[in-house]
């Protein structure tokens, strides 16, 4: 789900297992939340439109639920991992490496992909100046 918010978001903590991140940000120009309803605030009609910033994710506020006890680098890249590939997959595609078969070493390889873009997701969120 998409969600736009007048300030930027980078993550929360929504229990003890777990933290709400917000990413794909995206900046929008003149924006008009009045008009939107999609906005976290209303605002009484202007001209001009203001800067805002765009999530989606999974949840309905547009953040992404993901598994880490702590808001460091290694949580939330092994949390981000794990919304795409559970433990039992990540341990099959690692078995499975190696062994001829041409559709194993493609599994492996997009499970790579994944990998080295959540750890620039992690690293981007953790970075955000709010």
């Amino acid at each position: 789900m998409k969600k736009v918010y007048l300030s930027r978001k980078s993550y929360v903590r929504f229990d003890d297992d777990h933290f709400l991140l917000y990413i794909g940000e995206q900046k929008v120009e003149n924006y008009h939340p009045e008009t939107s309803g999609t906005s976290d605030t209303k605002s009484e009609a202007s001209d001009s439109g203001k800067t805002a910033f765009s999530y989606e994710g999974d949840e309905a506020d547009g953040s992404t639920k993901i598994k880490a006890k702590s808001a460091t680098y290694s949580d939330f890249t092994a949390g981000l991992v794990r919304t795409k590939y559970s433990q039992n997959q990540v341990e099959a595609i690692l078995a499975n490496r190696g062994d001829g078969d041409k559709s194993h070493e493609a599994e492996f390889d997009a499970y790579q992909a994944w990998r080295i873009q959540a750890k620039q997701i992690a690293q981007e969120v953790l970075a955000r100046e709010l």
